[in-house]
Formats: structure tokens, sequence, C-alpha cells
């Protein structure tokens, strides 16, 4: 990177000021040196020197075969490409002139009206071309130093942008870890599936083996009876923390678990009211926070609750297992 004290001293500023503004910035970034010098300046006005008189500036037309830059136009060329390759292949001809147009037709300025710097005195086509590129060379320069300012703010705006790149990056890595939770509770879900099938597949081949006769609603039974309520409830909860790891899904099972113990808390408080004891099927509480999250459903329908009449229902008039209940949820949520 250039040095800044060197590229403040090319645009004019003395070696005062710049160091000033070095020492009360603490700074080398050439923009805030700028500034600093900008806003002392303002603070404190230096005496205006006496400008130079703005520069006249001339057309190139008079230093120009007329005859000549109406055959370059007549083949297409524009009035400020003729008489500038004229005048620049010192006026010999229309060849000579072609000859520079093909050099010279990539050029930046290759279309811009070229002119010169007035003098007030007669001056012959050779000084007139060369006072011409003496112009040219500078409008060059200037359109340089606007070019690089272009493409330093380009950068600047490209870092902002990266930062910008960077948090939408973030934000889809965030997704991409949901999406594979999300995966991973679905192969949960089939493996339990998968799992239940076999099992009932085996039962049907040993009933076919041994002739032995049940259906699976007794043998469900069966292994209700081997549970008792709070503990067919402690397993629902305990399937809910396993199948939503905070660390992969946020708050699924803790926003699930904070409405069960809601539930279960208004219930225990309230046990002579019916509106306490039963949640709308439809809700969004109930839909996203108990229906939707494994092992939901099954911690309340083990305690009691049944679906009534478009209602979640606690069914059980005893309310000794309910305490119980709550500092199960408790114990997880913390």
């Amino acid at each position: 990177m250039e040095n800044p004290k060197t590229y403040l001293q090319e645009m004019g500023f003395t070696e005062e000021q710049i160091t000033n503004a070095i020492n009360s910035t603490n700074s080398t970034d050439i923009e805030v040196l700028i500034t600093y010098i900008e806003s002392q300046t303002s603070d404190n006005p230096q005496p205006q020197q006496q400008q130079a008189p703005a520069q006249q500036l001339d057309s190139i037309t008079k230093y120009v075969n007329e005859e000549h830059v109406a055959i370059l136009m007549s083949e297409g060329h524009s009035k400020n490409v003729a008489e500038k390759s004229l005048l620049f292949s010192q006026n010999l001809g229309v060849e000579a002139a072609k000859k520079w147009i093909e050099e010279h037709k990539n050029d930046q300025d290759f279309e811009e009206e070229l002119q010169i710097v007035g003098t007030g005195k007669k001056i012959s086509p050779e000084e007139a071309a060369f006072k011409a590129r003496e112009l040219q060379q500078k409008l060059r320069e200037k359109r340089r130093i606007a070019e690089e300012q272009a493409a330093l703010e380009q950068e600047k705006n490209r870092i902002v942008s990266g930062k910008a790149m960077n948090d939408v990056r973030r934000e889809l890595e965030e997704q991409k870890k949901k999406q594979e939770a999300l995966r991973a509770k679905r192969e949960r879900e089939q493996f339990l599936k998968d799992k239940q099938e076999m099992e009932e597949q085996l039962r049907r081949e040993k009933e076919a083996r041994f002739g032995k006769s049940y259906t699976q609603s007794n043998q469900q039974q069966q292994q209700q009876k081997n549970y008792s309520p709070i503990e067919l409830f402690e397993l629902g909860i305990k399937q809910i923390k396993v199948a939503y790891p905070p660390d992969l899904i946020p708050d699924t099972a803790y926003n699930s678990l904070s409405l069960i113990q809601k539930v279960l808390e208004n219930i225990f408080k309230n046990p002579q009211e019916e509106k306490f004891r039963k949640i709308s099927l439809t809700s969004q509480a109930y839909l996203t926070k108990i229906e939707q999250v494994l092992g939901a459903r099954n911690a309340l329908d083990g305690l009691g609750f049944q679906e009534n009449n478009g209602f979640y229902v606690y069914q059980n008039a005893d309310v000794s297992n309910l305490q119980k209940a709550i500092s199960i949820v408790q114990n997880e949520l913390k």
C-alpha cells in the first residue's frame, strides 16, 4: 500500500498538516487523515492564496486540414476522431491519420474531444499537437485517480457485502443443522416403527408355530399393566429429551415440557375446574408442542389424557399423581 504521507503530499497537503493529522488521529488511513485535515482547515481557515486564472481551452479545428477531416468523417469517423488523428499524425494526410486511428482505436479516450490550452498567440500545428498531447496526459491521469478511488470504494462495499454473506452463510449452516436434526428424528421414528412391525411379525410367527392365539391389543394391554401411569408418563418425557437434543434442535423439548408443566399445574391447583382439565385439539399450542413432538402424547396418554369432543382431556378424577408428574418435568427442565 502507498505511503499515506507521500499520497497526501501529492494531493497538495503540507507536511505540517499531514504530520499533525497522523499524530492527532493515531491513524494511517488516508480517508481519516483527509477528513481531519479538512476539519482543521475549516476551523482555522488559512489566508486565501491568489488563484491562478482559469485556463482557456481552444479547439484544435484550426490546426488540421478541413478537407482531410471531411474525408475521414465521410468514412464513418466522428469529427473528434478525425481532427485528433490528423493532429497526432503531424497532418501528414488521410492515410497517416487512418494508421493512427487503427493504432489507438481501443484507447479509453478515443472519442473524446481534444483541446489545447490557449496562449493567445499563434502556434504551429506541431506545437498544437504537443500541447494537446500534454493536456491529454493530464486528463488521463485525472481519470486514473478517479478510477482508483472508485475501485477503493468498490473494495469497501465488497468487504461490507462479505460480512453480510458471512451472516447468510451462518444462517444456512444453522438451517442445515436443523434439517439434519429433523432427518435424524425421522430416522428414529422410522426405526421405532420398523421395530414395532418386526415385533408384530415375530408375534404372528410364534402364534402360527405354537398355536397360541392372542390379539395385539391384548398384548399392549398386558404391557400397559406392567407400568404405572407415572412410569408411562416418565418414559414419554424421557423420549422427548432424547428425540430433541438442545444442541441440535433448540427449544423444541423445552417448549413442549413447559406447556406440559403448565397444563398439569393448572389441573393440580384447580382440580374441580373443568376448563383446566382440557386443551383444544386444534389450538396452535397443542399442535406444535404436543401433537408434533415425539413422546409428548405418550407421556400424557399414560397419565390419563384422552381425546373427547375436540379436546384433549385429563379423565382421572384423582389428581394425586400430578404432583409427582410435575416434579418429573421440573427436573428435566433444569
